[in-house]
């Protein structure tokens, strides 16, 4: 039987209320577009060897620490690691949630950096609808633990996209077309395009006034690893979303760790510490985050639980969290996909955060960007996930 962990905690009254609406979820998803961008990745993904057998035979290296440990123990001179690949895959957070969202029968326009002048032959084996490139792509080596990612990427690509850039491939009467017909918006990786304010600038200015219906749309938004930007982008990013929200509601989604440094770049928040026992800091951070950056709704997601806050209210939703996740690149993409697609067909917050919670649950078993079937299948049996540390999927 599964107990609420805090007074924000609605994860069984979701499980119990989404069920009787699935039906009408799943016919809702059809209607959706979203106009996805504007990155891309070639995305290698490995797994690191811990101990070596024989030629077919080997132990897998499970933990970040020990990664870490190994790293201490050789500095001053020198080792090697050997890495397995795992998968190959053309990634990003246009293309992987395109690739979330297409699964699910939903439609995507994307424009990101999928190869210019000719398309990655990787890029053609993505499961896509209408795409736009503007440019290379970056490369990415993925490592992948139990606790864990580390993504090694070289940007080079990704730093140079901008306004002009994206008006020279694609006109901006084109633009304004597909976010017209588009009910969700949907950009990343704030931190890592160095550019993207002053692209959104040009939204406002001009696109959005020839779009009608904003209102009826979402702009969502995932900031990424913000480390490395000064404080004085991240203050630009929040008053730049907060006039966006004027028009077009927006979804700011971030995950714990991306949540505590977000904290300490605004003056009115207390600190969140991601390391408090039971996510103490996290029961109330996004409520006391969104209180100040005051947007439609504010995400925080993590590999055990997620809360949205809204202008209003805040929820906290448990995750079917386990401990041997096969795939971890990607599982946040396919997160904001289920929120967001939740979102904008009528669902409630909690219910939609209950979307997003499960397809990352099934993507990081699997790594697969689940179909409705699946996706509906595992909801019923989203309490025992929680329950129970399972990593297989039926």
């Amino acid at each position: 039987m599964y107990n609420e962990l805090n007074d924000y905690d609605v994860t069984l009254d979701s499980y119990n209320s989404i069920k009787s609406k699935l039906s009408n979820f799943k016919n809702e998803l059809t209607k959706v577009t979203a106009f996805l961008g504007f990155d891309g990745y070639i995305d290698s993904l490995y797994s690191l060897v811990q101990n070596r057998i024989n030629s077919k035979e080997w132990s897998r290296m499970e933990s970040m620490k020990t990664f870490g440990e190994l790293l201490i123990n050789i500095s001053g001179s020198s080792g090697n690691i050997e890495r397995v690949l795992k998968k190959k895959i053309f990634g990003g957070f246009a293309p992987n949630t395109s690739r979330a969202m297409n699964a699910l029968g939903a439609h995507t326009y994307l424009v990101g950096a999928l190869g210019y002048p000719k398309v990655s032959e990787l890029y053609k084996n993505h499961p896509h609808e209408e795409s736009y490139s503007i440019t290379e792509p970056g490369q990415t080596l993925g490592l992948e633990f139990d606790d864990g990612k580390i993504m090694i990427t070289d940007f080079e690509p990704i730093l140079g996209i901008d306004w002009q850039q994206i008006i020279e491939k694609i006109s901006i009467d084109k633009l304004i077309t597909l976010i017209t017909k588009s009910k969700i918006m949907g950009f990343g990786h704030w931190a890592l395009i160095p550019n993207l304010n002053h692209i959104w600038k040009h939204f406002l200015s001009d696109l959005f006034p020839s779009v009608t219906n904003l209102e009826k749309k979402l702009f969502f938004v995932d900031i990424a690893d913000i480390r490395k930007r000064k404080s004085l982008d991240i203050k630009e990013l929040i008053e730049l979303l907060q006039t966006i929200d004027t028009q077009v509601p927006v979804f700011l989604s971030v995950n714990d760790q991306e949540a505590s440094l977000l904290s300490k770049n605004l003056k009115n928040v207390k600190d969140i510490n991601p390391n408090k026992p039971n996510f103490n800091d996290y029961i109330e951070g996004g409520l006391h985050l969104n209180n100040e950056i005051n947007l439609s709704y504010l995400v925080i997601h993590s590999p055990h639980f997620a809360t949205i806050t809204t202008k209003d209210n805040h929820y906290w939703i448990t995750e079917g969290y386990t401990s041997r996740p096969q795939y971890t690149v990607g599982a946040g993409d396919h997160f904001h996909s289920g929120v967001a697609l939740g979102l904008s067909c009528k669902l409630t917050p909690s219910e939609s955060v209950l979307i997003g919670n499960a397809l990352t649950a099934i993507f990081v078993r699997t790594g697969l960007s689940p179909n409705f079937n699946l996706l509906s299948k595992f909801l019923f049996k989203y309490i025992d996930y929680i329950l129970e540390d399972n990593p297989n999927i039926p």
